[in-house]
């Protein structure tokens, strides 16, 4: 499963974890104090909405997982034992006791019942932690892991060996051995064979994207700083977890943090780009608004499934590669609105396009179906793209991911190689400012202006301002494909 699906189910779980939690506490404030019924009638929703009585389960519940994530409770690769998850979520607890008497302090309500917020903080941990013994337990038995791991080791001497062994044997199931990559210096003594070695370095971008890579482990005495700094930029950017056994520490970075994986005791170098707060507000608050959506826009999906069924031959989503941040690809997902092998015919209608720059529109494509026309003047063949937030391949708001085709090339232009690099920093998004702007009325150079805008001056009330503005943009069908 992908790991931000994954997290995305956990983070559910931990809601749902949450209420339980929150009803036993319910009844168990009630059942010590049963005059309360008699006095206030207390009703266990009043509980999920701002009361007098504790702070508001949408408000804790939002900011409990939002600690979860902080600690590395939905990176599936740290949860290695029982103790480590006890650990991580002791640590989540506090900071939930924390923002509890921050809330109490700045909040003009405080009578706040003590046993009912006591009791819903340690009910919760419990139930949170039952939530991730079981996911654990799962794991641990299951032949064929729910969140197994593509590892590859740099280096190919005995040293990548041994990693390689030790991997296997102590997690067995838990990780993926793809294959090695080689050192532009030769090792004296390859312990390799030459079928598992994947590549050089240099090829790093697209061997990460062709074996869908998670982790990368650096296990060789033959290697230049320049390339493990190389290695270390090009993994960060595309997501990639980057570990160094200890004898190689130094060379890639001056900070450092300690790591397991297959009972190696290793260097983490991604602590180093850990993610901003302003950043985890984001996933959480885009990972509320899809699910609430998805689940009240359900019944809209399956008519449309449906109509496009109905309308012409083919199946109902189109998936195409698109790049996400740092270069990496990922399945992008749409209601299909065009006749079967659409992108084959591109070439012959490559005269008719009315962009300028590297992106292929017509207004008037003859592609597009009779349902396709009406579903994409709404974007509403865009909606599948919750999955892909779901996922966490993109986030609500963002640049445009764009089709591999689109920027074959790339290199041989500093502008839109610049205008590449800069984008890649985030994530790509459903909506964002070409959509508020003109959708694709605008010219290519307008669109590369205002990613380089967005990339530059992002922040959540930026967020926040576009999603406002795309309900109306998308009403008016104004400017669409």
């Amino acid at each position: 499963m992908h790991q931000g699906l994954l997290a995305a189910f956990l983070a559910v779980a931990d809601l749902i974890a949450l209420v339980v939690a929150l009803w036993c506490s319910y009844h168990l404030w009630l059942w010590s104090n049963p005059q309360l019924m008699y006095i206030v009638q207390v009703q266990f929703w009043e509980l999920l909405l701002p009361n007098p009585w504790m702070p508001s389960l949408i408000v804790t519940g939002v900011a409990w997982v939002l600690a979860n994530r902080l600690v590395g409770l939905y990176d599936v690769s740290r949860m290695q034992n029982s103790p480590t998850i006890a650990s991580l979520l002791t640590r989540a607890t506090v900071y939930m006791c924390v923002f509890v008497v921050v809330l109490q302090f700045v909040s003009t309500q405080r009578y706040f019942s003590r046993f009912l917020v006591v009791s819903f903080i340690g009910l919760g941990f419990f139930s949170l932690l039952a939530v991730r013994l079981l996911f654990w337990q799962l794991q641990l038995r299951n032949k064929r892991p729910i969140a197994a791991r593509n590892v590859a080791i740099f280096g190919v001497g005995p040293d990548a060996n041994l990693a390689r062994e030790r991997i296997l044997r102590h997690s067995p199931g838990a990780y993926r051995m793809i294959g090695f990559v080689a050192p532009d210096v030769d090792h004296p003594n390859p312990e390799v064979d030459s079928t598992e070695i994947l590549g050089r370095v240099e090829e790093l971008p697209r061997l990460v994207n062709a074996h869908d890579l998670h982790v990368v482990v650096i296990s060789t005495r033959h290697a230049t700083r320049d390339e493990a700094l190389s290695l270390a930029s090009v993994c960060g950017g595309m997501g990639v977890r980057v570990l160094q056994v200890p004898f190689t520490w130094g060379f890639a970075s001056t900070r450092v943090s300690l790591s397991s994986l297959g009972g190696l005791q290793l260097i983490d170098l991604q602590y180093l780009s850990y993610p901003s707060f302003a950043e985890n507000v984001k996933r959480v608050f885009d990972l509320s608004v899809v699910i609430l959506g998805g689940l009240a826009l359900s019944p809209l999906l399956l008519v449309l499934a449906a109509f496009i069924k109905l309308d012409s031959k083919g199946p109902v989503f189109f998936v195409s590669e698109r790049v996400g941040k740092g270069g990496r690809m990922f399945p992008f997902w749409k209601f299909r609105s065009m006749v079967q092998d659409a992108d084959g015919m591109k070439d012959a209608l490559r005269d008719l396009n009315e962009t300028d720059g590297r992106l292929f529109k017509i207004k008037n494509d003859p592609r597009v179906t009779r349902f396709g026309r009406l579903i994409r003047k709404f974007s509403v063949d865009e909606l599948p793209q919750l999955y892909n937030v779901l996922r966490g391949d993109m986030n609500l708001v963002g640049p445009r991911p764009l089709p591999v085709r689109d920027l074959e090339g790339i290199e041989n232009d500093p502008e839109a190689r610049y205008w590449f690099e800069l984008r890649s920093k985030v994530k790509p998004g459903i909506t964002g400012l070409w959509q508020v702007m003109g959708r694709s009325d605008l010219a290519f150079k307008d669109m590369v202006s205002l990613d380089i805008d967005y990339v530059q001056n992002w922040s959540l009330w930026l967020d926040l301002q576009i999603l406002v503005k795309t309900v109306p943009a998308v009403l008016k069908g104004r400017g669409a494909a």
